[in-house]
């Protein structure tokens, strides 16, 4: 009979949450002018696959948004991209590896009717060689904020999915920033 009440409280404030969906489609912003020419492998971490993060009565599944938008900053900056769960020596020229450092939603609701939400995401970007050892190990950030009169999914969505593109275009930005060795030419748009 006492865990009635702590069952029924649990089954309420999860039947209160609401899901909110996450494109996939992010991408990076802007073409990058040079891609190296390897072919690397991409790994994002189970902690970053499995992460749902819960704000207010809004509940987010940010793990395979996040990962898809990193792997497409990956695929516009190398030659190829390919998702793996496992790397061996020698499968590629190059091994980057993502991970959730942090992640925060923040929802408040204002006297004048208007709802604020702000979103922070870390992630750590590992680069690895051939030999599958750490070259580079560094993080980037995203934030997004919206704040006005709307259904406030709409606005959590719009504030999450901010953060994941600017994390996408910084992840982007450190990629091509640690390229060596040979290049092509153009975007990732273009016919391969």
């Amino acid at each position: 009979m006492r865990c009635l009440p702590l069952i029924l409280a649990a089954i309420c404030s999860t039947a209160c949450m609401q899901t909110v969906e996450l494109s996939r489609a992010i991408q990076p912003s802007r073409p990058l002018p040079d891609r190296s020419s390897e072919k690397i492998g991409v790994v994002c971490s189970e902690n970053l696959l499995a992460h749902e993060e819960r704000a207010s009565h809004f509940e987010l599944a940010l793990g395979e948004p996040l990962c898809s938008a990193l792997i497409k900053s990956a695929e516009g900056t190398y030659r190829s991209a390919e998702r793996v769960t496992q790397p061996y020596k020698g499968q590629y020229g190059r091994v980057v590896r993502f991970d959730l450092q942090s992640s925060v939603v923040d929802v408040q609701r204002r006297g004048d009717g208007s709802t604020r939400v702000s979103c922070s995401i870390s992630v750590v970007v590992e680069r690895y060689g051939r030999d599958l050892q750490r070259l580079t190990s560094q993080a980037v950030i995203g934030n997004g904020f919206v704040e006005r009169q709307d259904a406030a999914d709409v606005i959590v969505r719009e504030a999450v999915e901010a953060a994941l593109q600017e994390v996408t275009d910084n992840a982007s930005s450190l990629l091509v920033a640690g390229l060596d060795g040979p290049r092509q030419h153009g975007s990732a748009s273009e016919p391969r």
